[in-house]
């Protein structure tokens, strides 16, 4: 594998049929971590099989919840898995600068996103988080 950095099985975890067996897979493969919605489509929902993998899990791996997690849910998840880690984009949208913007082109989706809006990285909103993980620095 990636070997010497370590290595996370993404959310593809979240379709798996056994998700039981599939994490023991995950261990024999030395998997370091699984990002995992506790196969709902947000890790609140998830909550419940989420703390059953971290109990399964006895430390062999670290299991990350991710998907919909904003400052308003994190403590709520934390607290009803038991997790030590999350995952989460932090984004932040702002309105794009360009001046000249075409009416008639949609790039990529049929429900048509925002076109000239610029996501990033909010760190305000990072801090935030970190704070109420109880995470240092």
């Amino acid at each position: 594998m990636a070997r010497p950095l370590e290595v996370t099985f993404h959310r593809a975890f979240d379709m798996v049929q056994n998700p039981s067996k599939s994490l023991e897979d995950l261990i024999r493969l030395h998997f370091n971590r699984v990002l995992t919605s506790g196969l709902e489509s947000t890790a609140l929902e998830g909550a419940p099989v989420i703390k059953q993998l971290i109990d399964q899990a006895r430390k062999r791996i670290i299991i990350v919840p991710g998907g919909g997690i904003t400052d308003r849910n994190l403590h709520r998840i934390l607290e009803e898995t038991g997790a030590q880690e999350f995952h989460c984009t932090a984004r932040s949208g702002q309105a794009s600068v360009m001046a000249y913007r075409n009416p008639n082109v949609h790039m990529g989706a049929a429900l048509y996103p925002p076109e000239y809006t610029l996501k990033f990285t909010n760190a305000d909103l990072v801090q935030k988080l970190k704070d109420i993980a109880g995470a240092d620095s």
